[in-house]
């Protein structure tokens, strides 16, 4: 574990070094969470994106894609509204 002291300006505000920034891939705008964890601070980067970080993620082998049963289940709507 690296530790890298840095000083909390009167607004509150510190600054990433930039050692940091580049190992996170970190820019201007970027926002981070902030969380209390056990007495600590935990700054944790969130995801440009935060529904393209989760792609994939929940998908289990042989599961049916998402996409595949949205379509099934419109079809079945479609024929229903033919009667």
């Amino acid at each position: 574990m690296i530790v890298i002291k840095v000083t909390l300006s009167k607004k509150g505000q510190i600054v990433l070094p930039v050692a940091l920034r580049n190992r996170y891939g970190l820019k201007k705008g970027d926002k981070l969470a902030v969380e209390e964890v056990e007495g600590a601070i935990l700054l944790r980067p969130i995801p440009r994106n935060p529904l393209l970080a989760l792609r994939g993620k929940y998908r289990t082998k042989g599961q049916e894609k998402l996409t595949d049963i949205l379509l099934r289940e419109r079809r079945l709507d479609r024929e229903r509204e033919e009667w």
